[in-house]
């Protein structure tokens, strides 16, 4: 499961001359109703963040489950079965025109992998995109515990908690085995997104797999981001 829209022509109006003052008040004014304008067309927040998709050379589209750090490079966290069979190269847009960075896989072991990014034009906060507001900040990682309160968001998805119900258990492909993996009672749709599991501000786990739904009910099963950050030698933030 990949979890995972004929002018008008004046006439010549003659030049009006402004007299000191006037002219300082002109340009007062404008500057002020510069900084009061809404952002233009287009414009853009230049940043990348946990449950942003990136776009692949070769067509996959996958989304970003946390942002971490090695040294002064920044990484993003991903699914591997997303990740694995992609190109290198990885785009910030949908038309692959903002080259964003290169990929590295670890699937299987693991079910994660890791992108470094490359382009310095962007930011790449430690954070989660919400989709109902201010990012939600994720200052640290931690393992996770039975019992313990767990939640997964997306733009698309929205929010949706529920708690960790099993550790360290072991899910079998036909690819490959995912070992250390916990499972949650958090609720997933397919292709919803939702793939970082979080609690407070802490990272604790990137979707492997689930099952059901977000109306009936579903199960979902994560890989300790903590083990990823050890594989690759990352830290958040």
């Amino acid at each position: 499961m990949k979890l995972r829209r004929a002018p008008l022509t004046p006439y010549p109006a003659a030049p009006v001359r402004l007299f000191a003052p006037a002219a300082v008040l002109a340009a007062l004014l404008l500057a002020v109703l510069t900084a009061l304008a809404p952002p233009a067309a287009g414009a853009q927040d230049q940043a990348v963040r946990g449950g942003d998709t990136l776009y692949s050379s070769t067509g996959a589209a996958c989304p970003v489950a946390f942002n971490a750090s090695r040294g002064a490079d920044r990484y993003a966290v991903m699914q591997a079965p997303c990740v694995k069979d992609a190109g290198p190269v990885w785009y910030a847009d949908p038309g692959r025109t903002i080259e964003i960075g290169r990929s590295d896989a670890g699937f299987p072991g693991g079910d994660s992998a890791v992108i470094r990014y490359t382009n310095p034009d962007y930011t790449y906060p430690s954070e989660l995109s919400s989709g109902f507001g201010q990012p939600i900040p994720i200052t640290h990682a931690a393992q996770p515990t039975v019992g313990a309160q767990v939640c997964a968001v997306s733009p698309s998805a929205g929010l949706h908690c529920g708690v960790v119900v099993a550790v360290n258990i072991s899910i079998s492909y036909p690819d490959g085995t995912v070992y250390h993996v916990f499972q949650t009672n958090v609720c997933a749709e397919p292709g919803g997104g939702g793939v970082s599991a979080y609690s407070g501000r802490a990272a604790l786990g990137v979707l492997v797999s689930g099952n059901g739904n977000c109306t009936t009910g579903g199960t979902t099963f994560y890989q300790p981001v903590v083990e990823v950050l050890q594989e690759y030698g990352l830290s958040i933030p």
